[in-house]
């Protein structure tokens, strides 16, 4: 959209409403969509968790994770090993004690093909049904990488709502998610002869959920195009509150429905009914514009200005405010200046400071997305209640957004969140040094962990954009949340490092992780103001 078209633009909304009523009733469903991807992605961290699991007893029928009786103790004592590196189980997961038939005094540790599960937070998970535990644990970090795989659609979600529209595309990513999630309740309740068949589309589904699981994008964009310019932060900031929302809607349900099985049927049903009612939201009219679809769009003006109680005829006609648009449509259009992937790299590489500055910024985006996803999708693999860590999760993430938009106006961008990300990294590098009985510090320290990346992960959008020329700004942002996506990619993997080798070896890579980015930025990046100014002196690509 050309300047004198975004003027007139914002015209139109100083005269129908920066934000009224109806502004707010689409909001709100707009907002309710930004649950969907909550929902979806979240809910692996329950249905795809394993519980509490050690070996099955030998020649004990009835064998139970939890205590039947003093005699039940005494042979889970004798067969199964206490864990000595995991600050969540009891047990060695993976072995036990075979005896020798002839001298029962002497043992030698046997792996199990056997397990039972606790049953005090989950009934059972699909992981448990499938035993993917020990030697088949990597296939469960499989399908997350599968998940984190499909999000590289966010590439798609940004050509689809360029060209055919925010609303279709955002109703095309919200039909799909719901077709897809009952897809995975209707797999996951069917007997299959061969597990691993079923397991293979399980893996194909959540690739394809991951690709749906785009739909917050387009979210958050039509809500700040639904809105006046006065609004469009708080638009933007708003939509992600109700992303975290959509957390704790999901805690209610998966704290209620204890069935993963049923549980997945219901959430399926709400993103169902999601879909159903998207219908009534409308188009962006800012796409409608850019498009030149004026009759579409006077339609949404005018609709705002009515149920903002503005009078028709105070208005400003439609075809006088969009004069100009039709002059430079058919006469003298004159585009919005457009960089080809060649120019935009040569900007990138234009000075020996802007490119050391674009690589510390992209590492540091790297860093944030481990420590955050490694951190938001394993609450459950945390010591103590899982729906109360993914709860206090939640608030922390809430606390660290809330506590990035007050301090940052007053201290600026660069000292808090070097803060922060340091604060993120000896939090996590201290889990090496809690000994595996009192994992509940773990916890403390991963919460912690959680609220500072949260604070971290919200500024580096903002230092991005401040960092880099006008020109390639968005290209900026988009190519660093692009690479960024390789650490979503990995991070399951990570995890899965700790339950292999050693409990704090994930925490480890992160903290390390977290305090590169941030002794990185310490040195190689100045603050936004002097880097925007250095910046925009070479807009221009030789």
């Amino acid at each position: 959209m050309n300047e004198s078209l975004n003027k007139k633009t914002e015209e139109i909304f100083d005269q129908v409403g920066h934000f009224g009523p109806y502004q707010l009733l689409i909001f709100i469903l707009i907002g309710v969509m930004s649950f969907v991807p909550a929902l979806v992605g979240f809910s692996y961290s329950f249905y795809g968790t394993v519980p509490n699991y050690r070996c099955k007893i030998p020649s004990y029928p009835n064998d139970t994770y939890e205590i039947q009786s003093a005699y039940h103790q005494e042979l889970i004592d004798l067969y199964i090993p206490e864990s000595k590196d995991s600050f969540k189980e009891k047990y060695d997961t993976c072995n036990l004690r075979e005896f020798n038939k002839t001298d029962v005094q002497n043992s030698s540790l046997v792996k199990c093909n056997e397990w039972v599960y606790s049953k005090q937070y989950f009934d059972k998970t699909l992981m448990s049904d499938w035993n993917l535990v020990c030697d088949d644990s990597p296939r469960r970090s499989l399908f997350s990488t599968f998940y984190f795989i499909g999000n590289y659609g966010v590439l798609l979600s940004g050509i689809m709502s360029d060209k055919f529209g925010r609303k279709f595309t955002a109703y095309a990513f919200v039909l799909a998610n719901a077709v897809f999630n009952i897809a995975i309740a209707v797999l996951v309740s069917v007997d299959f002869a061969d597990d691993n068949l079923q397991q293979i589309l399980f893996a194909i589904l959540r690739l394809l959920t991951g690709l749906a699981m785009n739909v917050y994008a387009v979210a958050v964009v039509l809500a700040v195009e639904i809105v006046g310019p006065s609004k469009r932060v708080a638009a933007a900031n708003a939509v992600y509150y109700l992303y975290i929302v959509g957390e704790f809607v999901l805690l209610f349900f998966v704290y209620l429905i204890k069935d993963y099985k049923i549980m997945l049927t219901v959430l399926s049903a709400l993103m169902t009914l999601i879909a159903m009612y998207f219908w009534v939201v409308p188009e962006s009219p800012r796409w409608l514009l850019a498009t030149k679809k004026k009759k579409e769009a006077y339609k949404v003006f005018n609709t705002i200005a009515k149920w903002n109680k503005k009078r028709p005829e105070d208005l400003t006609s439609m075809e006088e405010l969009l004069k100009v648009h039709k002059i430079e449509s058919e006469v003298n259009f004159v585009a919005e200046k457009q960089y080809t992937i060649w120019q935009t790299l040569k900007v990138f590489f234009s000075s020996k400071m802007l490119m050391i500055r674009s690589m510390v910024v992209m590492i540091n985006w790297l860093g944030n997305t481990f420590v955050y996803n490694g951190l938001s999708f394993s609450t459950s693999e945390l010591a103590g209640d899982p729906y109360l860590n993914f709860g206090l999760s939640a608030v922390a993430e809430i606390l660290g957004v809330f506590g990035c938009q007050i301090v940052l106006d007053r201290f600026g961008r660069k000292i808090p969140y070097i803060t922060n990300m340091t604060a993120s990294g000896l939090a996590l590098l201290a889990v090496m040094f809690v000994p595996t009985d009192m994992g509940i510090i773990v916890t403390i320290l991963a919460l912690i962990g959680k609220l500072t990346i949260s604070f971290a992960f919200n500024t580096i959008y903002i230092v991005t954009a401040e960092s880099h020329p006008t020109v390639i700004r968005n290209s900026a942002v988009a190519i660093s949340q692009t690479f960024s996506r390789i650490a979503a990619v990995l991070a399951p993997n990570i995890q899965l490092l700790g339950e292999l080798y050693w409990s704090p070896l994930p925490y480890i890579i992160y903290g390390g992780f977290s305090l590169l980015s941030a002794i990185l930025f310490a040195f190689l990046v100045s603050g936004t103001k002097k880097a925007n100014k250095i910046a925009d002196r070479r807009e221009n690509p030789p």
